[in-house]
């Protein structure tokens, strides 16, 4: 493997471990991971969007927001709908705006 590619493999590991850390019951955001790790948050966002099936079983990629507490998967349809669904099931209130509530009470960082 290329020194190159090692590196995009080694970043995507990195965020995708720290994105495994986030507790039940609480929410990143895709700066906060960035910032965390010294990526930017359109890095972050990649990487979810190329997740595998056998990385979605055990990665809690719903629990990654928009800054705000912003459902940025709305967009998708489909998926937006799902992350609502799995945030509700992890005990995430969600508004009617479709965004985090409680937004500050629920944001977890790498750093507590």
């Amino acid at each position: 493997m290329n020194t190159h590619a090692t590196n995009v493999a080694q970043r995507r590991q990195r965020i995708l471990e720290l994105i495994a850390s986030i507790p039940e019951g609480r929410v990143a955001t895709y700066g906060g991971i960035g910032r965390h790790l010294g990526f930017t948050p359109r890095l972050v966002a990649s990487v979810l969007i190329t997740l595998t099936k056998e990385e979605s079983a055990w990665v809690p990629w719903f629990r990654v927001v928009g800054s705000g507490g912003v459902i940025s998967t709305l967009k998708a349809g489909k998926l937006g709908r799902r992350q609502i669904a799995l945030l509700r099931t992890d005990g995430i209130a969600i508004t009617h705006s479709q965004r985090v509530a409680e937004f500050e009470a629920v944001l977890w960082s790498p750093l507590q």
